[in-house]
């Protein structure tokens, strides 16, 4: 199964909530492989790996998009995380915005939503999960990662920009897929996941916490059943293993015994469980049809 992570905005934890769905499927012996089709390469450097040093065009997904590569196989490497493989960006890949439109216009036949989707093909069977982190926008590698995607899960944080963005994403997707599907490439999704991010908890009589109850009501009306039973807490533990280029999964328990990070790590559990029983519906529909 393939799933991408797509918001528009940036800071509202695509890239840690990618990589900590990776790790936490992988410790529940799921084989995983997770691409990075963001130029700035948070998620490559969240692996350990400086995506400006460590990491050349060629080792990208930008072979495929200039029609070099037709399996995305050669550009697939391991991680430290055992379970999980990683196809690395860089800032070169940027170029892809020109290069895709551009065999748009030249190749009669050419579908440039579709090329990481092909490129994916070879090598679907090797992997249970491929998990997409997207740049910060409906850019031509967003667009092509939804479109190889069988689930989405957009992290939003419940604040007003954060939630007036999201519905804008929304819209133009929906624009992009129904003209897609007039040229018979429809496209059908197994879910559609709203997880609700960085949330802060405050005092009942806190004007923070009113504020971020109110928006939690907005978003429950518009997206409904979309919205994960799960919250992912603000705390110092997050922050903290961010700063430090990992995921809460990357510290020890004994290490961090803290209510803090007691309650980060039960709720990407809690996430992770969601996603793998999504993942297992999945596969029981594709086994039956």
């Amino acid at each position: 199964m393939t799933i991408s992570i797509g918001n528009f905005k940036g800071g509202v934890s695509k890239t840690t909530t990618a990589v900590t769905l990776a790790q936490g499927l992988s410790l529940l012996g799921h084989r995983v492989l997770v691409i990075d089709t963001d130029p700035q390469g948070s998620l490559t450097t969240l692996f350990g790996i400086l995506p400006d040093t460590e990491v050349n065009e060629e080792d990208t997904i930008l072979p495929l998009a200039m029609g070099v590569e037709t399996s995305i196989r050669y550009a697939i490497r391991p991680t430290y995380w055992d379970g999980v493989d990683l196809v690395p960006s860089c800032s070169p890949l940027f170029s892809a915005e020109f290069i895709l439109p551009t065999r748009q216009l030249k190749e009669a036949a050419f579908q440039f939503w579709r090329t990481l989707d092909y490129g994916l093909d070879p090598i679907r069977s090797k992997y249970d999960v491929i998990i997409c982190d997207t740049p910060p926008s409906l850019s031509f590698l967003t667009v092509n990662a939804l479109m190889a995607s069988d689930g989405i899960i957009m992290p939003l944080p419940p604040s007003n920009l954060d939630f007036a963005s999201s519905a804008q994403f929304w819209d133009l997707f929906k624009d992009l897929a129904d003209d897609f599907a007039g040229r018979g490439a429809g496209k059908d999704f197994a879910f559609i996941n709203i997880l609700l991010s960085k949330v802060k908890y405050a005092a009942p009589k806190d004007n923070t916490g009113q504020s971020t109850a109110i928006i939690r009501e907005w978003i429950q009306a518009a997206y409904a059943e979309r919205v994960l039973p799960v919250e992912i807490p603000d705390v110092e533990a997050v922050r903290t293993a961010s700063k430090e280029f990992g995921t809460v999964y990357d510290a020890t328990r004994d290490n961090a015994s803290t209510r803090t990070f007691k309650s980060a790590f039960e709720a990407y559990d809690r996430f992770v469980d969601l996603i793998e029983q999504q993942m297992e519906t999945f596969w029981q529909r594709q086994v039956g049809g």
